[in-house]
């Protein structure tokens, strides 16, 4: 049966932070300051005495203020962030002053690193969940290992699942065995979806964001850049000369990668650093335990060299790639919680870029129902500038009856030009010259939106001043600060002054252009 001491239970932190994020459905604005707590544990960097408090980044994105308080102590200590990695969800805090440092870790012991332990070994999860103000422990077990998508980043990696009792709070506590850490707590279910089932950073992840940071920068997780296909058919298999039940086909390969310009499309991936390769695109984890190829790149730092066995033209050949960080090949960029979304607003429709953090709060039901699940699926990026293109939403105003109900719309082109990005979006508005826009959206099919353009000036002024808008682009698209409401309030009172100007302005609505 497991044991924990007291020295273990005073090294874990309770983390207050104090947060304000961008509401990405109303992208000129905030959600407003709001705190959310957390937990830690203080360990000591590898060959090194400096110690840290180890915890979750969602615990601390978008943060304004963060402070932690020691098990069983009432004062708290005022913390920054030394390292962080949203991809990996975890996180490194320091005193925010370095005359507190010796005062906030006094009587506390670093917690050493473990091993992943077998599976159906018993842990201790430790932290602060929600339900009372001191220190939690409960009994857990590791049930599984396998890539799972972190739902801090959406990308999938190495996770331990154990069956054990969390709640909010508890992110970025640790699961002990033996007084040693074997993992983080990063993610739970809903009592809909699962109950008692959470999942955890495993030890060797957090090892190699130690590892990584040693250096003084921050690298991240290294990749291939390549898409790769099952091979279990035999038929397929005999094709391109696979006589052994193993390998993946190499599908494509990303444009500035570290695969480019050694493997090509057609490569069948045999062995990754000496791990065969199972058809199904896993490896040999230890013992009958199997997990994703991808676990042979992502143990490895950026910058060192990676051994791959390929057949090419049915011939065995041995190559060698220097891993990279990956290039930006996702469409659905945005990982850190703390960015500012991009936006543009003209004579009410609101424009964006589709972001992880915008479908989050956008729901599955909505992304289904506007029609963007088959953009979604198809998620590849052939060009860095390219860009998913939405209307968000419209401000409801009489120049753009008729599209008030318009939701997270695909914009396809603007007039007979495609649409790669926002930013395009927003040259090609702006440059039209004709007196109407016509926009296309992929819709169920196609879509067309007209709007007058000699009516943009007083509708975009009128919509921002009615919705106390400030700016009518994210701050990325103004050439100069000049969007603020009092301007919008001046340029209204203009309007309602000049009477036959607005006589024509109201009569060119209601004639519909």
């Amino acid at each position: 049966m497991y044991s924990e001491d007291q020295g273990v239970r005073d090294s874990i932190i309770k983390i207050y932070a104090s947060f304000n994020q961008y509401d990405h459905q109303n992208p000129w604005t905030n959600l407003g300051p709001r705190q959310k707590y957390g937990s830690g544990a203080i360990i000591q960097l590898p060959d090194s005495d400096q110690r840290v408090v180890l915890t979750n980044s969602h615990v601390i994105s978008a943060h304004t203020y963060i402070e932690g308080r020691k098990n069983g102590q009432t004062d708290r200590y005022k913390l920054k962030p030394l390292w962080v990695s949203h991809e990996l969800d975890l996180a490194l805090l320091v005193p925010f002053h370095d005359h507190e440092e010796a005062a906030f870790f006094s009587g506390t012991t670093p917690i050493p690193l473990g091993k992943v332990p077998p599976l159906q070994t018993d842990l201790m999860l430790l932290g602060y969940p929600i339900g009372g103000d001191t220190i939690s422990a409960t009994k857990g077990v590791l049930s599984r290992l396998e890539y799972q998508p972190y739902s801090n980043s959406g990308f999938a990696f190495l996770a331990g699942q154990i069956d054990a009792a969390s709640n909010p709070g508890n992110s970025g506590g640790p699961a002990v065995v033996n007084g040693e850490i074997i993992g983080v707590l990063m993610q739970g279910f809903s009592p809909f979806e699962a109950s008692n089932i959470a999942h955890i950073v495993p030890v060797n992840i957090i090892r190699h964001f130690l590892q990584d940071v040693s250096d003084g920068q921050y690298s991240g997780i290294p990749s291939l850049g390549i898409e790769t296909e099952e091979l279990e058919n035999g038929f397929f298999k005999k094709l391109y000369g696979v006589k052994e039940n193993k390998g993946v086909l190499v599908r494509h390969v990303i444009p500035g990668s570290a695969a480019d310009g050694i493997l090509q499309p057609d490569d069948v991936i045999l062995e990754l650093d000496g791990h065969a390769v199972g058809h199904d695109k896993t490896i040999v984890f230890r013992g009958s335990e199997r997990v994703s190829m991808d676990y042979v790149v992502h143990s490895r730092q950026v910058g060192e060299a990676l051994d791959i066995r390929v057949i090419r033209d049915k011939q065995e050949q041995d190559l060698t790639v220097i891993l990279s960080q990956p290039v930006n090949n996702d469409l659905l960029l945005g990982v850190d919680g703390a960015s500012a979304p991009s936006y543009f607003i003209y004579q009410g429709l609101v424009f964006t870029k589709v972001t992880r953090e915008l479908l989050m709060g956008a729901g599955h039901d909505l992304i289904s129902f506007a029609g963007l699940t088959p953009v979604l699926l198809n998620n590849f990026r052939f060009a860095d500038e390219d860009e998913i293109v939405v209307i968000l939403k419209v401000l409801p105003h009489e120049a753009n009856r008729g599209y008030h109900n318009m939701f997270l719309r695909r914009v396809d082109s603007v007039g007979s030009e495609k649409v790669r990005n926002l930013k395009q979006l927003v040259n090609l508005i702006e440059s039209e010259e004709q007196d109407f826009l016509e926009l296309n959206t992929g819709y169920k099919g196609l879509e067309k939106i007209v709007l007058n353009t000699h009516l943009a000036e007083i509708v975009n002024a009128e919509v921002m001043w009615l919705n106390g808008i400030q700016h009518d682009r994210s701050k990325n698209f103004r050439v100069k600060e000049c969007k603020f409401v009092d301007d919008n309030i001046q340029k209204r009172d203009e309007v309602d002054m000049n009477e036959p100007l607005l006589q024509q302005y109201r009569e060119m609505i209601a004639a519909g252009g």
